[in-house]
C-alpha cells in the first residue's frame, strides 16, 4: 500500500480546477510538457523510475489536460473529425445515430468537456516506449495492453507494484459506462479528494456556464452522465 501524505494546504479545490481551467497547482513532470499535479510529482517519478529498473521505459500520451483540449476532442468526435470506437475499438457511423446515441456513444471512451479526471493533473495515460516497434505510436486501444500486445508485461508490473506508489486503474471492466482503459493511472490520494468534492450541482452549474456541441443533450442527461460516467468510486 502506498505510505504518504497530501498537504492539505496544496490542494486548494474549485470548480475551475475540477473543470480543467486552473493549472496554479500543476507543475511539468521531469523535462517534459506533461503536467501533474504538484503533489504527485515525487510519487509518479518513483514510479517511472522503478519501472525502469525492471526494465520498461514508461511514457505518458496525456497527463493534465485543459477545459478547451478536452472541448477540441470532443467536438472533433461529434463532428467525425476523430472517430468514435465501438467496445470492439471499431468505428462508429454517426451517421445512422441520433445525437443523444452520439453524446453516449462518446463517453464511453472520451469524457465530457468538464468532466475528465484529466483536468486535476492526477491522472495519466501511460504506455512502455521500449516495448514500441521504431516509427509507430500508442492506439491506447485495449489490445495494446493485453496478452500478446506490446505493453502487456508493463501493465503486469504495473498491477503487481503501481499501488505501492498510490496509484490505481478508475476504469477496468466498464465500471460504470466508461470502457476498460488499462493505460489510464490515477494517483488515489488526491483524485479521491478531487471526486469526492465534485458534485452533482457543481456539474450542472458547469454544464450551463459552458459551450460545447451536444451541450443541450448532455443538459439533458445530466444526471446519467455524472452518475455513470463521472462519479465512479469502485476501486
Amino acid at each position: 500500500m502506498y505510505i504518504g501524505n497530501v498537504k492539505n494546504e496544496s490542494v486548494l479545490i474549485d470548480l475551475d480546477f475540477l473543470t480543467g481551467r486552473q493549472t496554479d497547482q500543476l507543475t511539468n513532470f521531469a523535462n517534459t510538457t506533461h503536467l501533474v499535479h504538484r503533489e504527485m510529482l515525487a510519487s509518479l517519478t518513483n514510479l517511472f523510475q522503478a519501472a525502469k529498473v525492471e526494465g520498461f521505459d514508461l511514457a505518458m500520451t496525456s497527463a493534465y489536460r485543459s477545459f478547451d483540449s478536452q472541448k477540441t476532442i470532443w467536438n472533433e468526435k461529434v463532428e467525425g473529425k476523430r472517430a468514435v470506437l465501438d467496445s470492439h475499438s471499431n468505428n462508429i457511423d454517426l451517421s445512422t445515430k441520433s445525437p443523444v446515441e452520439i453524446l453516449f456513444a462518446i463517453l464511453r471512451w472520451s469524457a465530457i468537456p468538464g468532466g475528465s479526471r484529466h483536468h486535476w493533473g492526477s491522472d495519466i495515460d501511460i504506455f512502455d516506449q521500449s516495448a514500441l516497434i521504431e516509427n509507430t505510436r500508442p492506439l491506447l486501444v485495449p489490445a495494446e495492453y493485453e496478452l500478446s500486445g506490446p505493453f502487456y508485461q508493463s501493465t503486469l508490473w504495473l498491477s503487481e507494484n503501481m499501488e505501492e506508489y498510490g496509484f490505481f486503474r478508475p476504469y477496468q471492466s466498464g465500471n460504470g459506462g466508461i470502457l476498460p482503459e488499462p493505460w489510464h493511472l490515477s494517483f488515489r490520494p488526491l483524485s479521491e479528494i478531487f471526486l469526492k468534492q465534485f458534485s452533482y450541482q457543481m456539474f450542472v452549474d458547469h454544464l450551463n456556464a459552458s459551450d460545447f456541441l451536444l451541450k443541450k443533450e448532455a443538459i439533458q442527461n445530466s444526471s446519467e452522465i455524472y452518475h455513470r460516467f463521472i462519479k465512479i468510486d469502485k476501486n
